[in-house]
């Protein structure tokens, strides 16, 4: 998988670069693996993303919506990354 690392029932989703369109159908794919394969938590780590736009937050939304809220988090946003979640009211999302 490019995208997702997988620990017993806890995925992680790690985009390196930007998380925009063109990345958005490999992400659902590997996506619907990790919960095939009995994944129920979702963390997502922005260390090394960039930038992620509406389609890529739109994205998380619904995967936070299927493994449920209290199954998702995210941490290391900084730079855009944080600035987009701040101003979507997302960055609740975050844990340390």
């Amino acid at each position: 998988m490019q995208y997702f690392t997988i620990k017993n029932a806890e995925a992680t989703l790690a985009v390196q670069g930007n998380y925009t369109t063109s990345i958005l159908k490999a992400v659902k794919a590997e996506f619907k693996n990790v919960i095939n394969n009995g994944c129920i938590k979702l963390i997502v780590d922005f260390s090394n993303t960039n930038i992620i736009d509406s389609t890529g937050l739109s994205q998380l939304c619904e995967f936070r919506n299927e493994v449920h809220a209290a199954n998702f988090s995210a941490r290391n946003a900084r730079g855009r990354v944080l600035t987009v979640l701040q101003d979507s009211n997302l960055d609740g999302w975050l844990k340390a």
